[in-house]
This record gives structure tokens, sequence and C-alpha cells, in this order.
């Protein structure tokens, strides 16, 4: 398993680290203790740990270091740059000597580019002298200890606001397994040892019923989701909340503005905004194989005869008689065609997989286009040129801005467990945008055997 934590704690003082790991322990926050022992971190960083919040360490990790703080911000910057994964976090210093915390900020923040490390959301700072860490004579005040944790995390709201969000995610998920092992553990037949075996079989039977046995087989993990996950989000929305909650700086923020709604910041990208909720782009890595429900494709540099031989014509005609504004009776732009790139998406039919059969593959065709064609494509309101086209909107793939057409009515099939067609998938639509789509083919397409949801 990957190193998962939302807080870690780094000192180069075993007494020290032991002690606030102790508070953050009756504050509420699991940790990860790491100690900077003669220029190494034990245990040693393998590689990022996921989930990351709020890392609390201590300023002076080397003691032979001049006092400018240069050699102490090096190593927490490699710290920071090996345990950070990908996303918001906070950092917390905990020392002796708070006026050297400014300096070390400053170092972080001017070499972090220099360093490779992602800069926190937030620096907090928490004396131990008012808590008596590192005094040999004095006791612990964890209770204080823990006060000043709480208010030093919420000096960042946002990141407050996005770990409770978490938490509720978490404790969601939690509840829906404790419900699903009272089953088993209700049952009088089963005791001891055979809980835990029962207690596999029947999650690998709920796979089985959420997908299928051969679905499941190849991708247990994905079953299991199928399997849970409307547990979860039920027990998510169930959760207890405040319907008049009015401490929240939501609230506060919205509020503040009267009458008027809130508008999206002028520096905010919308395109990546839209990707977002729309899609996940593949850029990043992590992608799926172009046959997976949901995944956009686009062609390979030499695809040959590709969309003639699908799609009964040649891109050309097909972009100027499907996508294209009055794209029948205007004269062919050959610098517009070749902006456009043809692309596909991946429908699978769900009911093919929970009865076992080989899974019949359909894939819808679609335009991606540059955001200065719109003109080409898009009426005024936005409103493609025919109805059975569905406009994914404007979203950001491969870290470039572009837009998106689907054809409901132009489709190409598989039927085999051997995929070869000449695509390279790019990104995949997320689960709403996908059922609009289904739903817009299915309205323009009623074959039998289609799709069916029950």
């Amino acid at each position: 398993m990957k190193p998962f934590s939302r807080v870690v704690a780094l000192d180069n003082n075993q007494e020290d680290l032991d002690a606030i790991v102790r508070a953050l322990g009756r504050a509420g926050y699991s940790s990860i203790p790491y100690l900077f022992d003669v220029g190494e971190f034990v245990p040693p960083i393998t590689q990022p740990c996921a989930g990351l919040r709020l890392i609390f360490s201590d300023i002076h990790l080397t003691p032979t270091s001049s006092i400018n703080g240069v050699d102490h911000a090096a190593t927490i910057g490699n710290f920071l740059k090996q345990i950070v994964p990908t996303g918001p976090y906070g950092v917390i210093f905990w020392s002796k000597h708070e006026a050297d915390e400014r300096k070390i900020v400053s170092e972080l923040i001017s070499r972090a580019p220099d360093i490779g490390f992602n800069l926190p959301v937030f620096f907090g700072f928490m004396d131990k002298n008012k808590v008596g860490i590192g005094d040999p004579e004095a006791e612990v005040d964890y209770e204080l200890l823990g006060k000043l944790i709480y208010e030093e995390v919420s000096k960042s709201q946002s990141l407050s606001i996005v770990m409770n969000w978490e938490e509720r995610i978490l404790l969601a998920a939690t509840q829906a397994s404790n419900s699903l092992f009272q089953i088993i553990k209700n049952t009088p037949e089963f005791e001891g040892n055979s809980i835990s075996e029962e207690w596999l079989k029947l999650l690998a039977f709920l796979s089985q019923e959420a997908v299928g046995k051969t679905a499941a087989i190849s991708n247990a993990s994905g079953a299991l989701d199928n399997a849970l996950l409307p547990v979860l989000e039920d027990q998510l929305r169930v959760q207890p909340s405040n319907p008049y909650e009015t401490d929240n700086p939501i609230c506060d923020n919205l509020s503040s503005m009267g009458d008027a709604k809130l508008k999206l910041s002028a520096s905010i990208d919308r395109a990546s905004l839209n990707s977002f909720y729309l899609v996940e782009d593949f850029e990043a890595g992590g992608g799926q194989p172009y046959n997976f429900r949901g995944v956009i494709s686009k062609l390979n540099d030499d695809p040959r005869n590709f969309i003639s031989d699908q799609f009964g014509a040649d891109w050309r005609e097909i972009l100027y008689k499907e996508f294209i504004i009055n794209g029948e009776t205007i004269d062919i732009d050959d610098k517009l065609v070749s902006r456009a790139a043809p692309c596909l998406i991946s429908l699978s039919a769900e009911c093919d997989e929970v009865q076992g059969k080989i899974p019949s593959h359909r894939y819808l065709l679609g335009v991606i286009f540059e955001e200065t064609d719109l003109k080409s494509f898009l009426r005024g309101g936005g409103q493609p040129t025919r109805a059975a086209l569905q406009n994914i909107g404007k979203i950001k793939i491969g870290g470039e801005t572009k837009c998106i057409l689907v054809s409901c009515r132009r489709f190409t099939s598989e039927h085999s467990v051997r995929f070869s067609f000449p695509v390279i998938p790019i990104a995949r639509l997320r689960r709403n945008t996908l059922e609009e789509i289904i739903h817009h083919y299915t309205t323009h397409a009623r074959r039998p055997g289609v799709m069916r949801f029950y």
C-alpha cells in the first residue's frame, strides 16, 4: 500500500517528536512521525504520502547550521519535496525560537523553485515554550497544545473546509462498510476466523452481482466500487448536518454579497473548471484504455482509411455534413478541416457485462476543435447545427483549451476481446457527462438492444 496520512510530523529530537505526535493524536489527528537523524529521514521516504494535508515540523533540524537559516530551509524543503504529493497542504512550525520562523519561511519561499517543491497554502507557528515541549522538568500541556493546533489549522479556512469534507467522505465509506459487515457479524453460523473468510466471499459476491463475473475478475476494484458506491453516497447524504449553519466561512463569503450572486473570479480559467466537472484529463498519467466506458480518444498520426472504413465517408465530408453549420451548402475550408480533429467516445453496454456476454463496445464520433472556430460549429446561444449533436463544451485537455461536439447518430462498434483501433486515449467523460450523452444517444437512435438501465 502507498503511505497514506493526512498529517506528518518532523523533528530531529525523538522526545519532542513523540510529544507532538501524542498531542496530535489527542487532538484527533493521526500522524506519521519522521525523525531527521544524521542527515537522513527515518523512516526513509520511498514515495509521497497520499492524502497529506498538514505537516508539523521543528525549525532547527541541523543544530550546527549558520544563523541565516539556509541549511534549515534546505533540509525542510528537501523533506517537502519528497513527502508532499500534488495537492494543497499547510506547514505548521513549532520551536522555542519564534524569531527564526520568518527567516525560514522567507528562505523556503525564495528557494522553492530551486529545491523543487510546491509551496504550502499557509505557514503557521507554535511556541514550544508555551506547552512545555523540550523542557525535561516541565509537564507537557496537551490540552493547550491541542487548542494551538486547532487555531493554526483554522488560519487557512479553505484548507479546513476541504479537510472537513474529505473526513465526511471517509466517515461515509466507513459507515457503509460497517453496515455491510454487520450482516456477517450477526450471523450465528460464522464465528472466529470464518468471519473474515465469509466477509471476503460476500465482497466477491457483491462484485460479481454488480458487473458480472467476467468483468469482476478483470477489474475487481472497479466492480467493488459499483457494488458499494451507491451505499456510500446514501450514507454521505444522510450524515447529520445543521441546515442553518452560519459560522461556516462559505456562508460568510456568500452572505457578504448581499442580494447579489457571487461571480467567478476572472483569474479562474473556465476551461479548466469545466474539465474538473466534465472530464478527467489523462495528461498527468493514469489513463484508461480506449475501450473503457466514457473514454475520449483521438486518432493516431497515421490512421490510414479508418474514418472512411468505419463511417462510410472521408473526414472532410463527414465534418461538413454532420458538424458544420450549413455545411451541406458551403464550400469546404481545408484549413478548418486540418484544425478540427475527429475523436471517438467509448460506450459499453452494461447489460452485456452483467449477463456475462462479450461486451459490445460502441464508439460515437466527435470532433475536437479550436475555440476560435466556435462560430463554424455553434449557433448563437451555444447550440449545435442539429439536434443529434451534443455539445460537451470548452474544456482543457493536454494543457490546451479545446471544444468538443459529439454526434449521437454517427457511431461504430467492436465485438471482440481484442482491440486494435488506431487511437490514443486522451481523456474520460465523468459519469454525469457520459449519462447526458447516452440519454441523448438513445433519444436520437432507438435501436433494439442499444442500452437498457434498470
